[in-house]
């Protein structure tokens, strides 16, 4: 298979620079990119998540979801269903909800259905798995995709064409400028299933890269905050309370949620959520200190 050659000889190009111009995304500006998918693994998840009620932890207004069958609803603590969301199965265990406003929030569900990690999306690229590339279904992450490329697809807002390739050790994030490739390489660690965040500086908002389980699709999403969530059956342990941990009541729900992971083999889960803490609370050295350590961190 021929791959395209990325030009190395030009390093200034930033993992967001292809985004410095766009607005943030809104439905209009997305048209027919984020539609569900009607392949039947993906029409078995929709099924096997059918009627669980799930609670999110450190979420600030949506505190339980449901898929009704038909609409991911949220429910009320009497069990009220609320208007159904605008929503999407992009793919196997992944669901996205359009907010009314510029942001959206994409659910990341675990293979065995015991959790979800929502995140809210303040910016969104979609590609498609390049010409010259062979679909590849994606059972070991992320060796499967090594060598492949994806290339942006035009959303009407003019944005440079930009392409990525995981080489093996690091993500190539390319933008054509002027019919030549700008690439920066990202060191990157695995946040979710079929997800690579890059690594960045505590303040800044990381990119996840996002692969679709059939190999043909990715997206890129700036994950402005991470959350959690189980079956409103699964036992609930940690029950610190917010004066006693200095956190604000959200982010002490998110953090007893974590404490009970570190009793779990969910490592992947928990440092995502680790790394989450040390950016929301860089202003708070102390406190990211202590709740690093509280959740298992070194």
């Amino acid at each position: 298979m021929h791959l395209p050659t990325f030009s190395t000889g030009a390093f200034a190009f930033l993992a967001v620079a292809c985004l410095t111009a766009m607005a943030l995304p809104t439905r209009a500006q997305t048209p027919g990119a984020f539609t569900s998918k009607t392949y039947p693994e993906v029409d078995a998840f929709a099924s096997s998540i059918k009627g669980t009620i799930w609670e999110l932890r450190g979420t600030n207004t949506l505190k339980r979801l449901q898929f009704t069958g038909e609409n991911m609803v949220s429910l009320s603590p009497s069990g009220r269903a609320s208007a159904p969301y605008d929503s999407a199965f992009v793919d196997v265990g992944v669901v996205r909800l359009n907010f009314s406003g510029p942001n959206t929030a994409w659910y990341f569900f675990s293979d065995d259905l015991k959790y979800v990690t929502p995140t809210t999306v303040v910016g969104e690229l979609a590609y498609k798995l390049a010409k010259t590339g062979t679909p590849k279904r994606i059972k070991n992450f992320p060796a499967d995709i090594q060598n492949q490329v994806w290339d942006f697809e035009d959303d009407g807002r003019n944005l440079n064409p930009t392409r990525v390739r995981w080489n093996g050790t690091q993500l190539e994030v390319g933008v054509l400028r002027n019919n030549a490739w700008d690439v920066k390489k990202h060191d990157v660690v695995v946040a979710e299933r079929r997800v690579l965040e890059t690594k960045s500086e505590p303040a800044r908002i990381p990119s996840w890269y996002v692969f679709s389980s059939d190999g043909t699709e990715a997206w890129m999403l700036q994950v402005q905050d991470v959350f959690g969530g189980q079956p409103s059956n699964a036992p609930v342990k940690s029950s610190r309370t917010a004066s006693e941990t200095g956190l604000k009541l959200q982010h002490n729900d998110l953090a007893n949620y974590g404490e009970d992971l570190t009793a779990t083999s969910e490592h992947v889960r928990l440092d995502t959520i680790r790394r989450y803490f040390q950016r929301s609370l860089a202003k708070q050295p102390d406190v990211a200190k202590s709740t690093h350590v509280r959740l298992g961190g070194k």
